[in-house]
Formats: C-alpha cells, sequence, structure tokens
C-alpha cells in the first residue's frame, strides 16, 4: 500500500508540472485574421512528444518553442516534514509543453501543440514512455517505481484538450492541483497560443477554469508568459492528505502561477467566452480577437 501511494504521488507531479510558466513583452498585435471558417473545433488530446527527444532549455529539432517545461519540487520549507523518498519522488519527473509554428505561403501558423513527460537520463532531460524508459537508458529505480510513475502521468494527461486550434490560435486545457484555502483541488488551467501571423511570433497567455463548479478560480485575472520559462513548480503539501507519511493524490498542489511578468483583467465581455468549453468559429474568432486586444 505504501508504494502504491508513492507511486500515484509521483504520478500526481505530472499534473502539477503542467501548471508549467514565465513571461515576456507583448508587444501590439495586429487584429485576428478572420480564418473562422479554418478552426478546428473537435476537442482532442495533445499531441505527445516523441519518446527519446531531449528536452533541456531550448525546443528540440521539429518544434519552434519550448512553452514552458516544469521541474515541480516539494517547497523547501516543508521537506523535513517529509519521507526523503517522497521528495525525490516529487521532484523525479519533468513536463514539457511544445508548441511549433511554421511558416506557409508568406505567414506563419501553429502547426501543433504537445506535451511530454521524462526524466533525467545522462545529463540530459529525456521524454520517455513506460514502454521505452529502459531503451533510453533510464533508471526507473526500487521495482521499476518510474515505469508506473510514467504510466500514471500519461494516464493523466489525457485529461489535457486543445480546445481550439486555429491558424493563429491555440486553446488549451490542462488539469493541476491548486491550492484552495487548506485544501489541493484540481483545477482547470487553461492556455491561449497566439500566434502573430506575419513574425512567427508566439505570445502565450493562461487563466484558470476553477473546478467543475467555477470556484476556486478568477477567469478575470489572465497572465503573460514568456515561452522558454523552466518553472520550478513549488509543491504544497496537505497534512491531512497524507497517510504515515505518504501523500494521496491531493497531498500537493500549487498555490500560483508559474512566473509571470504581465497581469491582466479580462473584460466583462470577454469572461464568458473565455471559460466556454465548445465553440462556433465565430466564437473562437472573437475569443481570439479579444485576447490580442489585451494590453
Amino acid at each position: 500500500m505504501r508504494r502504491r501511494r508513492l507511486l500515484i504521488t509521483a504520478g500526481l507531479v505530472l499534473v502539477l508540472g503542467l501548471g508549467l510558466t514565465a513571461w515576456a513583452v507583448w508587444p501590439s498585435s495586429p487584429p485576428a485574421p478572420d480564418w473562422s471558417a479554418e478552426y478546428d473545433l473537435t476537442a482532442r488530446p495533445p499531441d505527445l512528444i516523441p519518446p527519446g527527444t531531449v528536452v533541456d532549455r531550448s525546443p528540440p529539432p521539429g518544434w519552434s518553442h519550448l512553452v514552458i517545461k516544469s521541474l515541480p519540487r516539494v517547497r523547501p520549507t516543508d521537506r523535513s516534514k517529509l519521507p526523503d523518498l517522497t521528495v525525490r519522488m516529487a521532484a523525479w519527473m519533468f513536463t514539457a509543453f511544445l508548441a511549433d509554428v511554421t511558416p506557409d505561403d508568406g505567414r506563419h501558423r501553429l502547426r501543433a501543440i504537445a506535451l511530454g513527460f521524462g526524466t533525467a537520463i545522462n545529463g540530459h532531460d529525456v521524454v520517455i514512455t513506460p514502454e521505452t524508459g529502459k531503451q533510453f537508458g533510464a533508471d526507473f529505480g526500487f521495482l521499476n517505481a518510474g515505469k508506473e510513475i510514467l504510466a500514471k502521468a500519461y494516464e493523466r494527461q489525457r485529461k489535457g484538450v486543445v480546445v481550439v486550434h486555429g491558424p493563429t490560435l491555440g486553446l488549451l486545457d490542462t488539469p493541476v492541483w491548486f491550492r484552495c484555502g487548506e485544501k489541493n483541488r484540481l483545477v482547470r488551467y487553461r492556455y491561449a497560443l497566439l500566434v502573430d501571423a506575419p513574425t512567427g511570433r508566439l505570445d502565450v497567455l493562461l487563466w484558470s477554469l476553477g473546478i467543475e463548479d467555477g470556484s476556486c478560480g478568477d477567469r478575470a485575472e489572465v497572465v503573460r508568459i514568456e515561452p522558454g520559462t523552466i518553472d520550478e513548480a513549488e509543491l504544497i503539501p496537505d497534512p491531512d492528505e497524507f497517510t504515515v507519511g505518504v501523500p494521496s493524490e491531493a497531498g500537493f498542489g500549487v498555490d500560483r502561477f508559474p512566473p509571470h511578468k504581465e497581469r491582466y483583467l479580462l473584460p466583462t465581455e470577454l469572461r464568458n467566452l473565455a471559460g466556454q468549453t465548445r465553440f462556433t468559429p465565430a466564437e473562437a474568432h472573437a475569443l481570439e480577437a479579444g485576447l490580442r486586444a489585451l494590453r
């Protein structure tokens, strides 16, 4: 039982990793091109980063942007309160979020969005799966614990959804354990990827949709993150979720967005639109135009 709880905890780290980000200068953007007919509005999981891909601090070949890489860690002030194994396992895995912006007949388009999970191998952070880890030299540790951690990670990833994928807009929803009061709750983060068609510049916005009933989140607050962010997300333990030092899946949560330099208040007229999970082409275009107008 203890081993099983430890594995669940480590799997949780991947979700927190997606609470992945940081932030750059936001130059004025031209109005969103009206490519309404080209939005893909079929909700689907993000692509998977191929196993064996090295993701250190820059995008790997075939990808234009490392959107964010998360390296979760137990908050320093809480490490002495937890078993050493729990602290180590919380930092065993990293998460990576990639985007590829490609030129297309003189313009630029968002080709793909992908997520992946991995661990340090021979001095590099390498994306692996439970099936390919040994092939790439991963040390799964005692009783192949790492293999089960990865299996849990990829299972959790299936909760991530690409809600909209257009030529210059991508919306990605991903679950994150977040501190609400004294408890950790599973909330939904929403990332908006905005491509500047003439230059290929990528801007990233993030807000929270909260939990299912809309609480534990304020979609009025939007932060801008800088592509290439390395987020050492601090994990906060909930003592009520630990049994003999072993946490449940809700044992850890973050209490803030990833590092960022800019915060915005979303205009009232955009807040309902920003929280929708299904869009018409016109609604997707309206949201894109509204996000680009933020200053």
